[in-house]
């Protein structure tokens, strides 16, 4: 025989599972089972020496374009391979126009620390978060001057997109992990 309050518990989270199948059959909710995924980038800053080394992945000025679904967790490998010191953090569209972005990231835990002094050289950092909301946003450099320098690309959060992909194919290292 179940009691009062077994019956409260089962019921509790037979509404809890009635909700979280709810949202996944809404356009544009990530479902909870979309968390459980997981991306993996590889983002290497000053690949391009002839550039100035202003570039991700040899790409600036937005011609790289990273895509993730909506509600994806994303783990950033960022290496600084330049003599300069560089950095990254997503932000808004427009971050690239200003001489010194900053600010909190878009999704929280979205940048490496040290954001306006950068890593130096050789300096390596991952750094994850979920890609909760969709929507464009920038790739950016913290460090003063980087960003209107060209130093910015392109991430869009897709509610859409059923798997991760950049452009030009081959811009940059993902792999996939999770359900």
């Amino acid at each position: 025989m179940m009691t009062a309050s077994l019956a409260r518990v089962m019921q509790r989270g037979l509404v809890v599972a009635v909700i979280a199948g709810a949202a996944a059959m809404v356009p544009g909710t990530a479902s909870l089972a979309a968390a459980a995924h997981t991306v993996d980038i590889s983002i290497v800053a000053g690949k391009d020496a002839a550039g100035g080394g202003f570039d991700f992945n040899g790409y600036r000025n937005g011609a790289m374009t990273i895509t993730v679904p909506a509600g994806w967790q994303v783990a950033v490998h960022f290496v600084n391979a330049n003599d300069l010191p560089h950095s990254v953090v997503v932000l808004p569209v427009g971050a690239d126009k200003s001489p010194a972005p900053g600010g909190s990231p878009v999704f929280s835990g979205a940048t490496t620390k040290d954001l306006a002094a950068g890593l130096p050289k050789g300096g390596k950092q991952t750094f994850t978060f979920e890609a909760s909301k969709p929507g464009t946003y920038e790739f950016v450099c913290g460090v003063s001057g980087h960003a209107v320098a060209g130093m910015w690309d392109k991430l869009v959060v897709s509610a859409t997109a059923e798997a991760p992909s950049v452009t030009p194919a081959g811009a940059a290292t993902i792999s996939v992990g999770g359900n």
